[in-house]
This record gives structure tokens, C-alpha cells and sequence, in this order.
């Protein structure tokens, strides 16, 4: 069973919460992979490296070689060749179920196609036997909120 987190960015975008939660993952020493569109996964690949200017999130591009040896993969697709435990999309679709993760994070900015995509995504994982989905919401103050 998977969860699924859906992250309705409205106080910061989707990129920078993206970063934030890698750190997370890498703090944990968990796997991840980050699916995205191309210009996506290059801002994140920037970001990723000089976001913290004390240190930098070891990461790289799927397709350049020794995947399974990153943390953090980035990749225009769904193939954790890394390993990944967690799964990140940045705007992008939610994958078909079920899906070979224990967590997955869906980050997506208020006002965009991907909230709208989102919209109909949640409703359609009502009762899945393979899923859970969480909502979180950016409070006023910009902490995460659950909202069901």
C-alpha cells in the first residue's frame, strides 16, 4: 500500500518544496526519485546543489550514468533505478497504480494544470485497495496543514 500525499503549494512553489523534502529524504537515508518535465529537472538539479550553500543533496540525472548508486534521482520518468523507497512528482501525473513505493509526494502549485489534474486524481483514488492519499495545504504562516 502506498501512500500518497498530495501538496497544494500556495505560499511557496512546488520547486522549492521539492528541495525541501529531498533534504528530508537524504537527512533520513532514504531513496528517492523526482519525476518531472525536463526545465523541471533542470531547476531542481540547480537547486539542489546550491539551495544550502553549507552543503549540497547528492543527486543526479537519470540517463548520466551509475543511477543505482544516487540518492536522489531525477528523472523524466517512472523507473527507480536508484532503489527509491519514495516517490516525488514535480507537476507531473499521477503513475498508474500500484506503484512500487511505500510514500509517495504529488507537488503541485495553486492555480496551475497540475492542481486541476490533481483535483481529478484525488477523486479517483477514492477506495483504492492500493492506496492511501493525504492532502496538505501551505497554512497562512506556511506550515504543512492535513486536510483529509
Amino acid at each position: 500500500m502506498t501512500e500518497i500525499g498530495f501538496y497544494h503549494c500556495t505560499r511557496r512553489p512546488a520547486i522549492d518544496v521539492a528541495v525541501q523534502l529531498a533534504a528530508r529524504a537524504w537527512d533520513r537515508r532514504q531513496r528517492l526519485l523526482v519525476v518531472a518535465d525536463a526545465p523541471t529537472l533542470d531547476t531542481l538539479d540547480r537547486l539542489l546543489w546550491t539551495q544550502d550553500p553549507a552543503s549540497f543533496l547528492p543527486h543526479a540525472r537519470a540517463g548520466a550514468g551509475a543511477e543505482g548508486a544516487q540518492p536522489i534521482l531525477l528523472s523524466e520518468t517512472l523507473t527507480p533505478a536508484n532503489g527509491a523507497e519514495l516517490l516525488m512528482l514535480v507537476g507531473a501525473p499521477l503513475p498508474a497504480l500500484p506503484l512500487p513505493f511505500a510514500r509517495a509526494f504529488h507537488l503541485f502549485d495553486d492555480g496551475s494544470d497540475a492542481h486541476a489534474r490533481a483535483r481529478a486524481e484525488w477523486k479517483a483514488l477514492a477506495g483504492s485497495p492500493t492506496a492511501t492519499r493525504i492532502f496538505w495545504k501551505q497554512s497562512a504562516s506556511g506550515k504543512w496543514e492535513k486536510q483529509g
